[in-house]
């Protein structure tokens, strides 16, 4: 064999080694496995305040793999997408709080997206088909039914959850006022989770539970509004954290002016918003609670009003152009 052809074929059997090589790295970068979705957080429990827009959804992972979701945001809110995206495979106990859309919108879904053990429902009678399809979702894949009461207790995993709304007696006009309000104790930390419970039901509950108000976080009731925020029930939580789940723009004007005003003036309490934090993750080992968030931005600008927020984002008048289709429609 000639020079010339020896030199030819070593070149051509490097080449195919070359080869050879990129196609391993370019496999092993492109090809390998997806990276396991983030769970729980060893050890501590961790709530996130999911940022689904106008309504409510908290996901509760407890560190024994336990799983909460307390609501579930509106129809369309991409609630399924963004539990799985925190590594949910199965919900222990789903919480209805009310029968409003931006509170279940989204139940019937998630019962079809994972194993749901046992939902929790206020027994509100409610008539629309957002209420009626989730509870025939959950009659089609018999999942355990509840409609506990104020009084009822529930160990699960290393959480105590207490029930303190509903009483026995829903009111006859107001789902809000039906709300199942939860207060969840892990080590010697509290989070209270409130739905949309209104004044009345707050003045119940401070007359007869005070006691067992007392909580580090608190989830503002009905999305910062002026009739489910007040002193009293801010003396009776004493909380040191509150979050505000609203969407950014809402139709609702939420949060309310008077409620900003009263926070603002109150000292040691941490506010939270989704409507500009993104998703709130409150993370507790049982003595302390740190909070992170999504975006950052100026505490000063933490209190302004949700009116505020839209007019200084250009999203009030977005707001305005899509309550003006839904009307033409």
């Amino acid at each position: 064999m000639t020079k010339r052809k020896k030199s030819s074929s070593a070149f051509i059997a490097l080449l195919i080694i070359a080869i050879a090589v990129v196609v391993y790295f370019y496999r092993q970068k492109f090809e390998r496995a997806p990276e396991p979705a983030p769970g729980p957080v060893s050890g501590k429990l961790t709530i996130r305040f999911l940022d689904i827009g106008q309504g409510d959804a908290e996901l509760i992972q407890l560190p024994g793999g336990e799983t909460i979701l307390i609501d579930s945001g509106d129809r369309g809110a991409a609630t399924v997408e963004m539990l799985r995206k925190y590594g949910v495979r199965e919900i222990d106990l789903l919480i209805a709080t009310h029968p409003h859309a931006d509170h279940i919108g989204e139940m019937r879904d998630i019962m079809r997206a994972f194993k749901v053990k046992e939902l929790w429902d206020s027994g509100f009678p409610h008539t629309t088909k957002t209420y009626a399809d989730m509870l025939q979702e959950r009659k089609d894949r018999d999942i355990k039914f509840l409609k506990p009461k104020r009084g009822v207790t529930r160990k699960v995993g290393d959480a105590l959850l207490e029930v303190l709304n509903p009483s026995n007696d829903l009111p006859d006009d107001n789902a809000n006022n039906a709300s199942l309000v939860v207060r969840l104790t892990f080590g010697s930390t509290r989070f209270l989770f409130t739905g949309d419970a209104e004044k009345e039901s707050w003045e119940q509950m401070i007359a007869s539970e005070k006691d067992k108000l007392r909580a580090d976080l608190l989830k503002s009731a009905h999305h910062g509004s002026s009739n489910a925020n007040n002193e009293d029930i801010l003396d009776a939580v004493a909380p040191k954290i509150i979050t505000i789940s609203c969407a950014e723009g809402n139709d609702y004007h939420h949060p309310h002016p008077k409620v900003m005003r009263l926070l603002r003036e109150r000292e040691g309490i941490k506010l939270y918003r989704t409507d500009m934090e993104g998703t709130i993750t409150a993370t507790s080992d049982g003595k302390t609670i740190e909070v992170t968030t999504e975006k950052q931005i100026a505490k000063t600008d933490i209190y302004l009003t949700g009116d505020e927020l839209a007019e200084r984002t250009g999203a009030k008048t977005d707001s305005k152009k899509k309550s003006a289709a839904r009307k033409g429609m």
